[in-house]
């Protein structure tokens, strides 16, 4: 099992191998954990390229909470938009049934008032529709409140780890055929 990746026959260094590694990779210049090293904080400081890996991962991680947060708000708009719509539709009916009797009082013909009946009937059906539309925006806005406490729980350790550490995490790279 190879610790680094093999390209042109030389394994690139990593915080993971042994000083025999790193000293076949050419790179002796990179000392491996255990060679004269004692604690963590006798690593090598921060080269570059991790600065702006770590800034990149912070930013990756905010973006995912802050994306969380704003659809768990805008389904929560939408469980309002729907149930405000809901009482429209409910409004509406009940005055087309008010219009129907009405022109039931007045002699219309019962084919336009039992037209008009149907017509409020209909919209009464569509909001069952409507409530259940509602509900589950509302159980999806709690869902993405819950994606984002729990990203935060499960990985803000180890994002405050990353950008307060000075030690060099393997590249991306390494774990992708992981």
């Amino acid at each position: 099992m190879s610790t680094g990746s093999e390209s042109g026959g030389a394994i690139e260094p990593t915080n993971v191998q042994s000083s025999a590694e790193v000293t076949a990779s050419g790179a002796s210049d990179l000392p491996a954990l255990g060679d004269g090293m004692d604690t963590p904080a006798d690593l090598p400081a921060e080269r570059s390229g991790r600065i702006v890996d770590v800034i990149a991962d912070a930013m990756t991680f905010t973006l995912v909470i802050v994306r969380l947060a704003t659809a768990a708000v805008a389904m929560r708009h939408l469980s309002q938009a729907v149930k405000g719509a809901y009482s429209y539709v409910e409004d509406c009916a009940k005055t087309v049934d008010g219009l129907a009797d009405v022109a039931a009082s007045l002699a219309v013909d019962d084919s336009v008032t039992s037209s008009h009946h149907d017509a409020a009937a209909t919209m009464r059906e569509s909001l069952a529709f409507a409530d259940a539309l509602a509900e589950e925006a509302a159980e999806m806005a709690t869902e993405f409140d819950n994606a984002a406490r729990d990203h935060e729980s499960d990985y803000g350790d180890v994002n405050e780890a990353m950008q307060a550490g000075p030690y060099d995490v393997a590249e991306r790279e390494w774990y992708s055929n992981r």
